[in-house]
């Protein structure tokens, strides 16, 4: 399918011919037979519409974002709501997206990772031997940097809203195909964007916006019996400092509302997880215990999911909890705990809601110290992982060895997601009469996208045992 698609790209940019455009995919219908009669030259856009979306469909991600860019037809046909239906239903629907996300190198680039061609690609043989993987597509974040010139910002005024920190962006997390963008000075969301159609829509302030005192903690997720997209955030407000409010804004609608106190004070936001309708942060309360809290957007409730039982152990200190971190893997609730000094443990609840069910599914040992995060179960039973937020991690669990491979290309950390690609266009994804959606802009795009950091995926050695530590880096080593 993919040789097709390239055979289609070369032949289609190849033809000096005048260029068509195509007309919504129900008023696309086969040329005339009395068109054809009169020897006009056919071209894979003489396909009806429905056909087209449905080859397109079937493409890799990677190839489907560059159809886009071979003409307006292809462009149009990807952005129609049967595409993103039919895509989403025959693509693996998990991928992961690297930004730099460093002190100082916040990057307004994703980086999408084939996964998939990296597990099929064997290992280097011998130590010396380096493999390197180019990260050709890249998607940009709409962040204000994008809107200098609309906003009458001088590029070259180091005082302009253009500051660092002003496009410090963080991302709070991912909700069937769009992002929640939050400022990361005071963590107060902002954004909903889908990255692979460059569409977002902007976030009212609130008149009480200036009255939060310190940080909120903000999450995002679906009401699927609504068909609603909601945001949620939680913070202190300077008139009552010693109690945290809790705040609701339906995507659509005009303003934030109050839904009343929060019954738990979360201190920063830790590892924000959306799973079934529910956003779930790790409780940082310093007067209790260690503990989930869980957000249900459909009925706008607060609940609490207990960790896995050995966590109520005197050695699960309050201090240890950035040594452990929350995730979903393989469609459930996890939890990876690094405490330990020789290995760490991947929790899983096999049942939602049911703290019974949660099953230690993993013991890995390691002599590698720092914090790895499991992302993925791929098919192959392999987890995906990022470790020390500088190289991604392959572990096979049946030959209990790992596969490292560095994040070359800028000096900086790194955030790996794991997110749904969706074409969906947002005013088909999203409901509401107060929905202003725009675009990042088509014309500045390509010159963005240049202008962005390039990243390499580097392996050397072969696959390293659980007794082994991983490969130290130099300096040299860096890009």
């Amino acid at each position: 399918m993919t040789f097709f698609f390239q055979y289609l790209t070369i032949n289609l940019l190849s033809r000096k011919r005048r260029r068509r455009s195509i007309p919504p995919i129900s008023q696309v219908t086969k040329k005339s037979s009395s068109s054809a009669a009169a020897g006009a030259c056919t071209t894979i856009l003489d396909l009806p519409g429905h056909i087209l979306i449905d080859i397109l469909s079937r493409l890799p991600l990677g190839s489907v974002l560059s159809s886009r860019c071979v003409c307006t037809a292809w462009s149009t046909l990807v952005s129609d709501p049967l595409f993103a239906s039919l895509h989403i239903a025959r693509v693996q629907p998990l991928e992961l997206l690297l930004r730099a996300n460093g002190l100082g190198c916040v990057s307004t680039a994703l980086h999408l990772v084939d996964v998939d061609c990296i597990v099929k690609t064997a290992p280097p043989l011998d130590l010396n031997e380096r493999q390197e993987t180019r990260l050709n597509t890249k998607m940009l974040l709409p962040i204000p940097e994008y809107s200098i010139e609309s906003r009458g910002v001088d590029q070259n005024d180091s005082s302009s809203s253009n500051s660092f920190l002003d496009r410090d962006y963080g991302i709070v997390n991912s909700c069937n195909g769009l992002l929640c963008l939050s400022k990361s000075i005071y963590n107060n969301p902002h954004i909903i964007c889908n990255p692979f159609t460059g569409e977002y829509v902007s976030i009212p302030n609130s008149q009480g916006d200036d009255r939060f005192w310190g940080p909120v903690v903000p999450g995002f997720g679906y009401c699927p019996r609504s068909n609603k997209y909601k945001v949620v955030r939680l913070g202190f407000r300077l008139e009552n400092m010693f109690q945290s409010m809790a705040e609701v804004y339906t995507v659509g609608t005009a303003s934030w509302r109050s839904i009343g106190y929060a019954p738990f004070d979360l201190g920063v936001s830790l590892f924000a997880t959306y799973l079934n309708g529910v956003i779930h942060w790790v409780s940082d309360d310093e007067k209790g215990p260690v503990f989930i809290v869980a957000f249900d957007f459909e009925v706008e409730q607060f609940s609490v999911v207990p960790l896995p039982p050995h966590f109520g152990e005197t050695h699960k200190v309050r201090e240890n909890l950035h040594h452990m971190n929350m995730g979903v893997l393989g469609g459930c609730l996890s939890v990876c705990d690094v405490t330990f000094v020789d290995h760490f443990d991947i929790w899983v609840m096999k049942k939602y809601g049911d703290p019974t069910s949660w099953t230690k599914e993993y013991v890995i040992q390691t002599h590698s110290g720092h914090l790895h995060r499991p992302l993925k179960v791929l098919e192959n039973e392999d987890i995906l992982m990022i470790w020390d937020k500088r190289e991604l991690v392959l572990y096979n669990p049946v030959e209990r060895c790992f596969r490292y491979l560095r994040i070359h290309g800028v000096l900086s950390v790194f955030e790996a997601l794991i997110h749904v690609p969706s074409f969906l266009p947002l005013m088909d994804a999203v409901v509401g009469d107060n929905l202003n959606v725009e675009n990042i802009k088509t014309s500045s795009e390509n010159e963005l996208l240049e202008g962005a950091e390039t990243l390499f995926l580097v392996e050397q050695g072969q696959p390293r045992a659980e007794s082994q530590s991983p490969l130290l880096w130099g300096a040299n080593d860096e890009r």
